[in-house]
This record gives C-alpha cells, sequence and structure tokens, in this order.
C-alpha cells in the first residue's frame, strides 16, 4: 500500500475514534479557523476608495416614449463640515440609524446575523442590517445591488474605516451623502428643501423630521404620509433620544411637530410633476429604492406622448383657468392605449407636488359613467341590447323611487341602447336590479376599476342597484376609469396601465415591461357595448365630444347638485377619461362660462373632444368592430328582485349558452322612442336614492 492511501487511512481511523461530540467540535474548530483566515485576509486586501462619484453623479433621465427628455431627478447637495450641523440634528441622526455608534466596531454583528437569517429565509437579499457605517460605505462606494458579494465588500470597507477613520469623521461624510428625500442629498439641503433653514440651525423638532425620513425618504415625507412621518418621529426618534440620554422628557413632552414646506420640483413644471411622481411610484413597486432613483444615472423611457400630453395640458387648462379663491373648478385627464395599458397622456392638476386629481384621494362619484358596466353585466348574462324596460318616470325600484332628467323625453318601453343614449336613470336602475348589483360590480373590477375603488354603498359596503347611478358611495380614480373604457375598446381585454416602458443604467437595460393582461369580458359583449355608446355620441348626451372624422364612443356622468361632471370615451386605438369638479368639493354652478350646472355633456365632453382630435392626428382612422347581437331580447318581470349572489371569480365570464335571468321572459321588440334634445343634467330622486346624472 502506497504511503499516500496509508495517510488517509489512518486520518479516517483517526476521526472514527472520535465521539460525534468531538467530530462536530472539529468541524467548527476547523469553519472557525477558516472563518478567521478570511476574514484577515480580506481585512488585509482591502483598501478605502475616495468617494469621488457621489459629487459628480449624473441625474436620472426621465424621457417621452419618443426619447425627447421630460425632467430630470438629480442630486441637490452642499457639503458641510460636522461643527456647522446642529447637535440635535446628530443626536436624531443617532437615534434613527445607529444609537451604538460611537462605541461598535463599525459593523452590527447582531444586525448582520438577523438580516442573514431573514435573508436567507425569504430566498434573496432584502434585509440590511447596517450600522450608519456600513451604509456609508454602500452609498459611497458600492452600487445599490442588493447581492451577498456586496454586502461582503461592504462589511470589509465598513471595518477598515472604523480603524482608520475617526467616528467624527465617518458621521461628517454620512450627514452629507446620505438621501432624505425630495431630492435633497445630505443634510444642509435636505435643511433647506423642508424648512428653508441651514443645517446648523436645525432645532431638535425639525431635526427628527429628516432623521425620520432617512429609512424609507418617500414612505415618511409628511406631505406623502403625513400620520406614518410623525408617528415614527415622536415614538421612534424622539423617544430613541430620550433613552439615549439626549433629551430630557419634559422638553421631549413639550414638543410639537414643526411645520414642513410643500413639496416643490422646479425641473418638473405643472402637470408633468405629476408625470414624475408616478413613475417615481412605478420604479419603486419594481424595486428601485426612491435614494437609487435620486442617486443618478439612470434614463427612464416612459409611455407618455410627447404630442399627446401636450394636447392634454391644452384642452384642460383652455377650459379650466387656473385655480383662484378658496373652492375654484379643478380636472383631470388621463388616457390609456387599449390592448396594452400605456398611459399616453397624464394630466392630474396644475401645480407641481399639489393633489393629484386624477389618483389621489379615495377617487369622486362617476354618475352616469357606470352605466356601461351594467350594460355590459347584461349583456354577459344573456340579455340582449333590444331588451325594453320601463323608461317612464317617476318609478319605484326595488324599494327607491327613481326620477330620470327633467330633460329627458318621457319614455315608455326603451331598449337598452336608447336607455343608454339619453341615460335613462329608470332604465338602467332597474337592469343593475335584475342583473345583481355584485355581478356589476364584479364586471367593473375585471374592466379595470381595482378594489381601492369602494364600489358599495357607503353604509353597508355592498353593492346596490345605485351602482348603476354612479353617486353615493361609489367612488373611482380618473385613471382606473381610463382603463375601464379602453377595455371596451379592446374587446374585452383589460391592460393595467403603466407609465415605464424601459429603464438603462450605463446603457444597460435593467427593466423592461412587461403588459400584464387579463380578458374581462367577451368580445361580443364589448362590441355591443361600443355599439350603444356610439349613440350616446352621435346623438344622445354626449354629442359635444364627437370627433373629427372619427368613429367615437364614451359616456357622460354628472352627480347630485352638479358635483362631479364626466366624459369617458374611446376610439378603436386612444381611451381617455375626463373628470370636472372643484378642489373641495361642492356644485359646479354658474363656473367656467355656463349660468346653469356644469354636466358631463359639457366642459368635460369638449375637453375630451379638443384633447382626442389634436392627439390623434395623423393616426389612422379605424373603425369599431360591427355589432355583435350578443343575447337575446327578454323583459324583467315588474316585481322582480335584485341578485345578491356574488360571483365565484372576480372576471366575468360568458357562457357559451345564454342564460337568462330569472322571471324574464321574450317581448317583440318596437320601434325606438323619438329622438329627443339631451341635457345631460342630474336627476333628483326621493326615497333611499339619490341623484345621478346623464
Amino acid at each position: 500500500m502506497s504511503r499516500r492511501l496509508v495517510g488517509q487511512h489512518e486520518a479516517v481511523n483517526w476521526l472514527r475514534a472520535l465521539s460525534w461530540k468531538k467530530r462536530i467540535a472539529v468541524a467548527f474548530g476547523t469553519l472557525f479557523l477558516l472563518f478567521i483566515a478570511f476574514m484577515g485576509i480580506g481585512y488585509a486586501l482591502t483598501t478605502v476608495p475616495t468617494p469621488s462619484k457621489i459629487a459628480t453623479a449624473q441625474a436620472t433621465r426621465i424621457l417621452y416614449a419618443d426619447g425627447s427628455e421630460i425632467g430630470r431627478v438629480g442630486q441637490n447637495r452642499i457639503i458641510v463640515p460636522l461643527s456647522k450641523i446642529s447637535v440635535p440634528a446628530q443626536h436624531a441622526v443617532l437615534a434613527a440609524e445607529d444609537r451604538g455608534f460611537y462605541s461598535e466596531p463599525g459593523i452590527s454583528p447582531r444586525g448582520i446575523l438577523r438580516a442573514l437569517f431573514t435573508n436567507v429565509k425569504g430566498g434573496g437579499v432584502s434585509q440590511g442590517g447596517s450600522t450608519i457605517t456600513q451604509q456609508y460605505a454602500k452609498n459611497a462606494f458600492l452600487t445599490q445591488q442588493r447581492t451577498y458579494s456586496r454586502k461582503i465588500k461592504e462589511v470589509f470597507i465598513a471595518l477598515k474605516m472604523d480603524q482608520t477613520v475617526s467616528k467624527n469623521t465617518i458621521l461628517e461624510d454620512y450627514l452629507n451623502t446620505i438621501y432624505f428625500g425630495r431630492g435633497a442629498y445630505g443634510i444642509e439641503a435636505a435643511a433647506e428643501t423642508y424648512f428653508g433653514t441651514s443645517a446648523a440651525k436645525l432645532n431638535t423638532a425639525q431635526a427628527a423630521v429628516l432623521a425620520s425620513s432617512i429609512n424609507s425618504p418617500s414612505g415618511y415625507d409628511p406631505a406623502r404620509n403625513p400620520t406614518g412621518a410623525k408617528q415614527r418621529w415622536g415614538a421612534y426618534v424622539l423617544d430613541g433620544m430620550v433613552k439615549q440620554g439626549w433629551l430630557t422628557q419634559a422638553e421631549r413632552s413639550a414638543l410639537t411637530y414643526p411645520h414642513v414646506r410643500p413639496i416643490n420640483n422646479t425641473n418638473f413644471p405643472g402637470s408633468l410633476d405629476f408625470i414624475r411622481a408616478q413613475v417615481v411610484a412605478e420604479l419603486q413597486r419594481h424595486g428601485f429604492p426612491e435614494e437609487r432613483i435620486t442617486a443618478g444615472g439612470l434614463t427612464v423611457y416612459t409611455t407618455i406622448d410627447r404630442k399627446a400630453q401636450a394636447a392634454a395640458q391644452q384642452a384642460v387648462e383652455s377650459a379650466v383657468p387656473k385655480p383662484t379663491g378658496k373652492n375654484p373648478p379643478v380636472a383631470a385627464l388621463v388616457s390609456v392605449q387599449p390592448g396594452t395599458g400605456k398611459v399616453i397622456a397624464y394630466y392630474g392638476g396644475r401645480q407641481p407636488g399639489g393633489f393629484d386629481y386624477a389618483s389621489d384621494g379615495r377617487g369622486v362619484q362617476p354618475g352616469s359613467s357606470m352605466k356601461p358596466y351594467v350594460l355590459a353585466a347584461a349583456l354577459e348574462q344573456g340579455t340582449s341590447l333590444g331588451t325594453k324596460l320601463d323608461g317612464s318616470t317617476p318609478q319605484t325600484i326595488c324599494g327607491s323611487t327613481i326620477n330620470n332628467d327633467a330633460g329627458d323625453p318621457r319614455l315608455g318601453q326603451t331598449d337598452l341602447a336608447t336607455g343608454l343614449q339619453y341615460s335613462v336613470n329608470t332604465v338602467y336602475y332597474r337592469l343593475a336590479c335584475q342583473v345583481g348589483p355584485q355581478r356589476v360590480a364584479d364586471l367593473a373590477h375585471a374592466a379595470g376599476i381595482p378594489a381601492k375603488d369602494p364600489l358599495a354603498d357607503s353604509s353597508t359596503h355592498q353593492p346596490t342597484a345605485q351602482i348603476a347611478l354612479g353617486s353615493g358611495g361609489y367612488e373611482i380614480h380618473v385613471i382606473d376609469q381610463a382603463t375601464g373604457y379602453a377595455t371596451f375598446a379592446a374587446q374585452g381585454q383589460r391592460a393595467t396601465a403603466y407609465f415605464v416602458q424601459k429603464v438603462t443604467d450605463g446603457g444597460n437595460e435593467v427593466y423592461a415591461a412587461k403588459p400584464q393582461t387579463a380578458q374581462a369580458f367577451s368580445a361580443g359583449t364589448a362590441a355591443d357595448a361600443t355599439y350603444a355608446m356610439q349613440k350616446v355620441v352621435t346623438a344622445g348626451t354626449g354629442t359635444r365630444a364627437q370627433l373629427t372624422g372619427r368613429p367615437t364612443a364614451g359616456k357622460t356622468g354628472t352627480t347630485t347638485a352638479n358635483a362631479n361632471a364626466w366624459f369617458a370615451g374611446f376610439t378603436p386605438q386612444l381611451a381617455t377619461a375626463v373628470w370636472v369638479g372643484r378642489a373641495n368639493g361642492g356644485p359646479l354652478q354658474g363656473v367656467l362660462g355656463i349660468n346653469g350646472g356644469v354636466y358631463g355633456g359639457t366642459v368635460p365632453a369638449s375637453i375630451f373632444k379638443s384633447f382626442m382630435d389634436a392627439a390623434l392626428q395623423g393616426q389612422p382612422v379605424e373603425q369599431f368592430p360591427a355589432r355583435a347581437n350578443v343575447g337575446v331580447v327578454v323583459t324583467p318581470s315588474p316585481t322582480a328582485t335584485p341578485s345578491t349572489t356574488p360571483s365565484p371569480k372576480p372576471s366575468i365570464t360568458r357562457s357559451p349558452t345564454p342564460t337568462l335571468v330569472p322571471s324574464l321572459s321574450p317581448v317583440v321588440p318596437t320601434s325606438p322612442p323619438p329622438a329627443a334634445s339631451p341635457s345631460g343634467s342630474p336627476v333628483a330622486t326621493t326615497g333611499a336614492v339619490t341623484g345621478a346624472s346623464p
């Protein structure tokens, strides 16, 4: 036997002679020695680089779809010495980010082990476990990429810095480089951005606001999340300062939350700032932290069409003057490409950093712009457009007294297409009862109205037939209404709206959008609903929305007392929703050049036409699919009651064989009623139902 084999045999026998406990001890001892050797070699080979790239980082560019620039998100930084940063500011940041900064060895072993356990359990690198020294090492010398190799480098640099650089120097560099939100890098820029002061003059209350934002600059911005920001300000930062002895309890109790300046981004004037906010929020949802976006170097290609965006601004601002007074009229417009979800134009308001009327808040009441969803739900159940219901007024339907607008023709038996053309409340309220309000809500959700928009009565939290009138507790956002109507234009296929097409970093693509689509209802349902919505524009309540030389479909909507006025419509290429209201709610009476009230068929329809004509200029004229004639002609029993059975799935699917609504029987269609002059006025109702409009 060779000497080599003899040696191996003896080693095996030696290990076998040990007890299992001693074997484990040997294994751990060997691993420990290897770890010590690894740390020693890594430490010896590590040098602390110069953070010169921080001051020269390029801005992140946000571009239109054609590659021209919308604006830049750049770094705003002013370097100051630690002596020019107030002591309360230093203590507030330490309380928020690293209370053991002056006593720890540059890293937190406990934090690293906790983060490592979380990351291994979750299958990725998400937890940082970082001290201030580690954070500075990451921001100054390394990329933002979340990998184990980067984390190891970060640890070695932090250890080396702790031995070669003073604690005060590390803190000074950290405070001059950390991101505080709103494009402000470093505490001097942050002090000016948030409070209009310098870092040297920051008091304890102000400093705690800035320190609170480091963990999540967008999430804890007082303008975006006042409740969360104030909670972290007091319960975490100030209470942490008390625990560390940097603030007495009496001083803590005497502090009040300071006034913070509103967001003001001059790189994106007017309505463009709302696009910037949407782009940043979307990138964050796809794994780009705000500090990575604002650190610079990215190129973001959006879906926004330059010509269409200019047309949106021109159309809205020509019809709705610059807001003045306490409660001025305001407007929003969103345009979406059917089938893809690309947001082509977005107008949320005039004031940069202000309230975004297209997507902020709880949404607003949509009025009769909800009726197409009622129609689509009926078509999915096998009911034909030729089905006739009683259009007379007033009527007691499902326990509520419903009226039509005073300017509507006094109709008798009215088919569903004509009922939509004139926005006949009695027809569509009864239809919602017959179809089932829950099924209408399910279809609207499938079409693009998300769960955040409560399609339910505000008191019962359940859909009622009032969904057909879009008042009461029914509230939606302009961007979601644009998505919903785009589903009709795309033959029933919903596409989630999005703003970002792709992102590059140094010429390398790091993100590419993947449109999210799903079939919400059948193409036949979409074709017949579109046929009915074309009648709204050609000879109904939305005639002012007629486009030049193009087929157009859409629906008006106005809520009680003219508080909200809508027009949502589409061509095969583009779907657009327009809303007009007041900044703080209230009736649109005697404004915008109209003596009476503003209705969906007036100012919103005119804005729609102005925008769409300009946005589609030069594009080919496309035709809608022919009417599909889905379903059969039926008539409901006068005593029919609403269905309360919810659909089993969030999307609506149509059976190959039409299923008739219970208590329905065939009826022979008769000629439609004579044409009447649509007024688009709201309707007064009694009983449990408030007014809704054409």
